[in-house]
């Protein structure tokens, strides 16, 4: 049996990106998917700015930013005048649109998702996993589920998915083509007493998203759709087309602290699903695949300490739990201000959201050698549009650039400043350590063997 090196499972955002920056690093990779075809709803709409850096980095900004845009919204009260909300901070733009940006990127490194193939099970060994699909077995020396919230990985694993769910359902949403409303900006009903209706209108497509949330919804349907048009808006001459995709939400906060079980990693909603308040789902997802994607290939390299793969859980548990507690409190503000007729929307748009001040200080990587009035390590390195990413990047600040020469395995760059220090920045773009001119050999070991 051939073995592969990882075996992606599931082609959403989270598989997609791992898939990406593995191949796009020389690592022989597999993604399966159990669905027949390519996802084509919209579902989660905006992507961050941390995201947006790291899209960037795996070749596909220029695309992504291309296909989504940042509008106004126009929020209306029920017995109240219109008002203007400014653009958030997250692109807005479909998933399946995210999706298909990166197939085609994969597909340029010569890999291509494996539709209407389903994991069945696995069975770990020493050196390998071996993966039953609905198409036969896949042997590879590493499993990642990425399978969604209903994970088959993860529930195969028997790992506890903590947390809690109600059957309650109180939102519907959908793609509709949307008429007698400008497209120039999403539109926001407000009414205290039901709940709120959202239409988000998208560059690249016809389809606007639409999300009612009132305690009467029933089930998606093009008829339902325009009830809670005409219950919200009260407005004769918006009408919809057909829905081209459409589904429920259930409140589901849950998550799982075994990120790792030997040789399969889980990522994504496969590890962590919660509100979408604050649009952080994807986001959280994309960033899981690039912390691991450079420590898998290190690894299969041969070129990583043994416990570098057991920083994937330690370093990305507690950001999980964080998107778990920001999006829960998020929906419980935003719906405070619906019912009691504010309809702001700063509920969902904080600046947390943007994801730029996560990192990882204190944790297994993170190394501040000498202190510093700059980032620390763990931070999010604030240079990267300058020094790029994807590989180790060494920045020697003030008399500290002397000691870049000594150094390999990484770019090294001067840099401007009146502190003397070496800055290493990690594959995925985070500072892994600070340390002094003296310091070098520490750096070097930090290179070599991280």
């Amino acid at each position: 049996m051939l073995i592969t090196d990882v075996l992606v499972a599931g082609a959403g955002p989270t598989g997609l990106a791992l898939a990406v920056d593995l191949a796009r690093r020389g690592v022989d990779v597999r993604i399966i998917d159990q669905a027949p075809a390519h996802f084509a709803g919209s579902r989660g709409k905006g992507l961050q700015q941390r995201s947006l850096e790291v899209l960037a980095d795996l070749g596909v900004g220029d695309a992504v930013a291309a296909a989504g845009w940042t509008p106004p919204t126009r929020v209306t009260v029920r017995g109240g005048p219109v008002r203007e909300s400014p653009p958030g901070d997250a692109l807005i733009l479909p998933q399946s649109i995210v999706e298909a940006i990166l197939r085609d990127r994969l597909a340029e490194l010569g890999v291509t998702v494996e539709f209407d193939t389903a994991l069945i099970g696995l069975a770990q060994a020493a050196d390998h996993v071996v993966a039953s699909t609905s198409r036969g077995d896949v042997a590879a020396r590493y499993l990642v589920g990425c399978d969604g919230g209903r994970s088959t990985v993860r529930k195969t694993l028997g790992v506890p998915f903590e947390g809690e769910s109600s059957d309650a359902t109180s939102v519907v949403l959908g793609d509709v083509e949307v008429r007698g409303l400008s497209r120039e900006c999403g539109h926001l009903f407000i009414d205290p007493a039901r709940g709120m209706l959202a239409l988000t209108p998208f560059r690249a497509v016809p389809q606007w998203q639409l999300v009612a949330a009132a305690p009467d919804v029933g089930e998606p349907s093009a008829a339902e759709f325009r009830r809670q048009i005409d219950l919200f808006t009260g407005l004769s001459d918006v009408t919809i087309g057909e829905p081209t995709w459409m589904s429920t939400y259930r409140v589901n906060v849950r998550m799982t602290r075994q990120f790792r079980v030997d040789r399969v990693f889980l990522a994504g909603d496969a590890a962590h699903v919660h509100p979408p308040a604050g649009g952080l789902g994807m986001n959280t997802g994309i960033q899981d695949a690039y912390n691991l994607g450079w420590k898998l290939a290190r690894t299969l390299a041969g070129t990583a300490s043994p416990t570098l793969l057991d920083t994937y859980q330690q370093e990305r548990v507690p950001i999980a739990e964080w998107t778990l507690e920001t999006s829960r409190s998020g929906l419980g503000s935003m719906w405070s201000s619906v019912t009691n007729g504010e309809g702001s929307l700063d509920a969902v748009r904080r600046p947390e959201h943007r994801q730029l001040e996560l990192g990882y200080r204190g944790g297994p990587l993170s190394r501040d050698l000498v202190p510093w009035d700059g980032p620390r390590a763990g931070d999010r390195a604030p240079w990267l549009a300058e020094i790029g990413g994807g590989g180790f990047t060494v920045l020697g600040f003030g008399a500290a650039a002397e000691a870049l020469d000594a150094l390999h395995g990484a770019t090294v760059r001067p840099m401007p400043g009146d502190q003397d220090v070496l800055v290493l920045v990690r594959p995925d773009g985070y500072v892994g350590m600070v340390a002094g001119s003296g310091d070098v050999q520490q750096v070097q070991d930090y290179l070599d063997r991280p």
